[in-house]
């Protein structure tokens, strides 16, 4: 099995913390091509290993690794790094900063020195994916939280990244939204990408995922199949998620949507 990305026994900390720990001895593999959900309970890690998998944070020590290779923070390798891996943040309104939806789609191919045609090739494709063609002209002010998050989805898109990384991206919206998003997510991975989805619910697990990470307090306890994670039973006591996985919803409206991936 090929791994996409490798932590190895990664710290780090945020000065505002008094001493204490975002990621400790932070060790995970991250199998290629898989949908991934990132699983823990509020500050176990999850954005902050998320901002580390393009290099906008740096490990205090230890090393993470994208195909094999050792990240690498000058300038040229993580514009190459950031081409690769689209990060989606869980509040769109903290990516989307253009006056219009056009020009935010395009923002990242631009940077990338690509010629005005390429780029406005580019920016139709990821709207057509996202079903967003009809809001091109529309300022990214006006536009509904659902919106919003399929506008943030096409700019990464439009990038053409190996891995799409989702901070609990669908947290706020409703479940035709969300329904909406899982597809453009699963035409993503039908295409050959890894996702990896930071989520609370264990519906996404059980139903979405094809590989589960567990976070606790800043370290990986757990990586592997969902159904492993609910037959490990100590990792399930540990964590707390023996007491809340009999709340998944068999009516979750993502549920079918799953099934006929």
């Amino acid at each position: 099995m090929t791994n996409i990305f490798e932590f190895r026994d990664v710290h780090f900390d945020y000065p505002e913390h008094d001493g204490g720990s975002a990621l400790s001895g932070f060790s995970v593999s991250l199998p290629q091509g898989e949908k991934i959900a990132v699983v823990g309970r509020n500050g176990s890690g999850k954005s902050t290993f998320f901002l580390h998998c393009n290099g906008l944070y740096r490990p205090k020590s230890g090393q993470v690794f994208f195909k094999g290779e050792p990240l690498a923070y000058d300038r040229k390798f993580l514009q190459r790094l950031r081409q690769q891996v689209g990060l989606v943040f869980q509040n769109p309104d903290e990516q989307l900063f253009n006056a219009s939806v056009t020009q935010d789609i395009g923002f990242g191919p631009l940077n990338l020195g690509l010629d005005e045609g390429e780029v406005r090739h580019r920016v139709q494709e990821a709207a057509k994916a996202c079903e967003i063609t009809h809001l091109l002209e529309r300022p990214t002010h006006a536009l509904s939280g659902g919106e919003k998050a399929r506008v943030a989805l096409a700019g990464v898109l439009a990038m053409r990244p190996q891995v799409m990384v989702a901070d609990e991206l669908m947290s706020s919206l409703d479940p035709w939204v969300r329904l909406s998003i899982f597809e453009i997510l699963q035409n993503f991975h039908d295409q050959g990408g890894t996702i990896l989805l930071a989520t609370h619910s264990l519906s996404v697990v059980r139903y979405w995922a094809s590989y589960v990470v567990v976070l606790e307090a800043g370290r990986v306890v757990f990586g592997g199949t969902p159904q492993a994670l609910l037959n490990n039973s100590s990792v399930m006591t540990e964590t707390g998620l023996s007491k809340i996985w009999w709340k998944v919803d068999p009516d979750f409206p993502e549920k079918a949507e799953f099934n006929a991936s």
